[in-house]
């Protein structure tokens, strides 16, 4: 998705939210009033969101050791039954 189009998206999701909260406190509907703020407060956090650039970590890109598998029991779970722990007596 391109800058624009995400801006135009922002602006048009922020005015209908915006008309919307402005039409519920004229009809006195708080609940809506209090919806159409948090989704406005939601869409600019986002928008500012998306156009933060996160810093990549080369080091764990080149240094990715591959992990080794879990001992797994007869059952399959990580954690021993009580049959193992018996056969190890």
């Amino acid at each position: 998705m391109t800058n624009n189009t995400r801006y135009r998206l922002t602006l048009a999701a922020a005015v209908f939210l915006a008309v919307v909260t402005l039409f519920s406190i004229f009809l006195k509907m708080e609940a809506v009033a209090t919806a159409g703020i948090a989704g406005i407060m939601t869409v600019l956090s986002t928008y500012i969101w998306s156009q933060t650039t996160r810093p990549t970590n080369p080091y764990h890109e080149k240094h990715n050791e591959p992990t080794k598998p879990v001992k797994t029991s007869r059952n399959g779970s990580s954690y021993p039954s009580p049959m193992d722990i018996l056969e190890k007596q």
